[in-house]
């Protein structure tokens, strides 16, 4: 079994929030010695912010794709979609994913009753860290325990990227919802699903999403599965930070990381 360099949440200017032309992200992942990426770009049924709700227009994103692919055929680049989970959409999103022929569908909760976690003031307010934290993990866990048609569980803990709070509490650790994350876990384990590590959160909280000590757990439970991702937006991010985070996970005892080719699963040594 073979190691491999590998990103697979990244987005361009398909996404809503893209900041980059697929071309360029390819470039940039050749220049830093990728292997294979996955574009994972943002669908938001139901977001309350305008703007949010716009997916992509999928013929120009297959199209870019296609061409990319004969622009770089050193870099393998598959499809995917980051699935911005919402309750009162869930059988429409289901069902308006079933239509697309993507290589990977990665699972992504951003609204936690109505509300986006990175609109501070309002999510935050009037919540102590103990109540803000313990309902987006319990928002986490419905989200995660009504989905089996899915490959990896995005970001867990993305309340803290834009925390109210700094320092030492501004991480999502296990402790703050061990109940919620053993449900969590043991849905993805139960499935044969994967478990993100996404270094978004190196930026803000010094470590990993999810957070090392559910990483822990996860292996704990007997969780082998990884995908690794940047959440990269732009050129300047992608990649970032990935060889430090499969290292953080090898020493917690981790060992695979997964690609995806239509829906099918590939191992790959981390």
């Amino acid at each position: 079994m073979e190691q491999r360099r590998m990103d697979y949440h990244l987005h361009t200017l398909h996404s809503m929030d893209g900041q980059q032309t697929v071309a360029e992200l390819c470039q940039s992942m050749i220049d830093k010695g990728v292997q294979e990426i996955c574009l994972t770009e943002h669908i938001e049924p139901g977001h309350p912010e305008e703007g949010m709700d716009v997916p992509p227009i999928w013929d120009m994103y297959f199209s870019d794709v296609l061409a990319a692919r004969r622009m770089f055929p050193q870099l393998t680049i598959r499809t995917g979609v980051e699935i911005g989970d919402n309750s009162l959409f869930r059988p429409q999103i289901k069902a308006y994913l079933d239509e697309l022929p993507l290589d990977f569908r990665l699972l992504s909760l951003h609204l936690v009753n109505g509300v986006d976690c990175y609109d501070i003031s309002h999510y935050f307010g009037g919540k102590t860290r103990a109540a803000a934290y313990r309902e987006y993990a319990e928002a986490k866990a419905e989200s995660i325990l009504a989905w089996e048609d899915f490959d990896s569980v995005a970001h867990i803990g993305y309340v803290a990227k834009y925390s109210a709070y700094t320092g030492a509490e501004r991480a999502l650790v296990y402790e703050d919802a061990p109940d919620a994350f053993d449900a969590i876990l043991r849905h993805v384990i139960g499935l044969g699903k994967c478990l993100e590590v996404n270094t978004s959160g190196f930026a803000s909280t010094g470590n990993t999403f999810a957070h090392s000590s559910i990483l822990r757990r996860y292996i704990e439970l007997g969780g082998e599965l990884f995908t690794f991702g940047s959440d990269s937006h732009g050129v300047d991010r992608n990649y970032a930070d990935v060889e430090r985070a499969k290292e953080m996970v090898r020493a917690l005892g981790g060992k695979y990381q997964a690609s995806f080719c239509q829906r099918k699963m590939t191992c790959w040594l981390l």
